[in-house]
């Protein structure tokens, strides 16, 4: 007997939503490396992925400093998903020749975050072309130092001095020559790659963190100052000192401070956070304009396109970087964020003709975090 389709009575489709944009990811570190290892890692091939220390072993002795480095990144606990090693000409380089090199290194491989430098470039004059390229691309530059002229604030010489107050993308580790064999940086990068901003309760701060397998410096009030630019009650200072971060024992501890990058009260998790934020709204402003036949130039549309920032801002507050406060003058709750969306109608008809949306305000409180405390006690008789 033949059977008819039930198509003729009912019709059920299903189509799959898949066309969304890549997501960019901050939990990489690249390790630079002068030396090559033939086929792995090396001018041909630029960049190469580890998940693991075994894997490291693998290709590297213990001797060789992307060793020393990777292992204290997979040292942390909990450690980060992987580092890659990305390898750098070193002939005769300087601060042009570096960006040269990084811009060979990402047009091979640009799936990594953060950046950290070999034993051999520290206080090299080729970091400059490292810490300016940071700046226009978009990464995070980890820095060790261990030129003891950071320990005075009038220096103008070391790396520090001669960026600070000009750059907001990377960070100094000083650490002195003694300790030289150790590499606080990487473990301060790979502590940052575990943050994961997509997830609950995710928000940090580098202050006060502990670095496993780092000795602490030994250096007194005025050195940490002058290394700092910290003055306590007071925050940072181009004048005081060289916004670099150094690893102190503090009350007993060893704990990081400022973990801040080379602006006057800028920190690595601001940068982090904002980097976050734009990319994924990013994202979910192109997804909504690849998976809609169209965002018709509407107010309605309009609302519909700041649902990309909503979404993103639902997320921050989740992960704790957007604030969520009660008022204190007013007791009244004080908004997460607030979406100033222009209607249509106050769009010139030229700009409504040429497609081009109105821009959508966003304002929010960024949660950051306490550096410094006071109580004050009164005791009467």
């Amino acid at each position: 007997m033949a059977t008819l389709p039930a198509s003729r009575v009912v019709n059920v489709t299903l189509s799959r939503n898949d066309r969304f944009p890549s997501r960019q990811g901050f939990g990489t570190i690249l390790i630079l490396t002068r030396v090559a290892q033939a086929g792995e890692v090396d001018a041909t091939s630029r960049t190469k992925a580890y998940g693991s220390i075994e894997e490291v072993a693998a290709d590297w002795a213990t001797s060789d400093d992307f060793y020393k480095q990777a292992n204290t990144a997979f040292s942390r606990s909990p450690k980060p998903y992987q580092v890659k090693a990305g390898y750098y000409v070193s002939t005769d380089i300087d601060a042009a020749g570096m960006q040269t090199q990084l811009n060979a290194i990402m047009a091979a491989d640009n799936n990594w975050y953060f950046i950290t430098i070999d034993a051999a470039l520290r206080d090299d004059a080729a970091v400059s072309g490292l810490i300016a390229w940071a700046e226009a691309n978009k990464k995070i530059a980890m820095i060790d130092s261990n030129d003891v002229n950071m320990e005075n604030a009038a220096d103008e010489t070391n790396i520090a001095a001669l960026h600070k107050g000009e750059v907001e993308r990377s960070a100094v580790f000083y650490h002195p020559s003694a300790l030289a064999a150790e590499y606080p940086a990487v473990s301060m990068a790979a502590y940052m790659a575990t943050r994961n901003f997509d997830e609950s309760k995710s928000a940090y701060t580098l202050k006060i963190k502990n670095l496993p397998g780092i000795s602490a410096s030994n250096l007194g009030t005025d050195a940490v100052n002058a290394v700092t630019g910290f003055t306590p009650s007071v925050g940072q200072s181009v004048a005081t000192g060289h916004l670099a971060n150094c690893y102190v024992n503090l009350g007993g501890r060893n704990m990081v401070i400022e973990g801040s990058m080379l602006s006057p009260n800028v920190f690595l998790d601001e940068i982090h956070t904002s980097d976050w934020i734009v990319a994924r709204t990013e994202e979910e402003l192109l997804g909504i304009l690849m998976n809609n036949a169209r965002v018709p130039y509407t107010d309605e549309g309009m609302q519909q396109l700041a649902s990309a920032a909503r979404i993103v801002m639902q997320r921050g507050v989740i992960a704790g970087i957007v604030d969520k406060d009660i008022d204190p003058l007013t007791g009244d709750y004080s908004p997460s964020y607030i979406i100033t969306i222009p209607s249509v109608f106050d769009v010139p008809e030229s700009q409504r003709q040429a497609r081009i949306a109105p821009a959508i305000e966003v304002r929010f409180r960024y949660a950051g975090a306490v550096h410094f405390a006071t109580i004050s006690y009164q005791m009467t008789f």
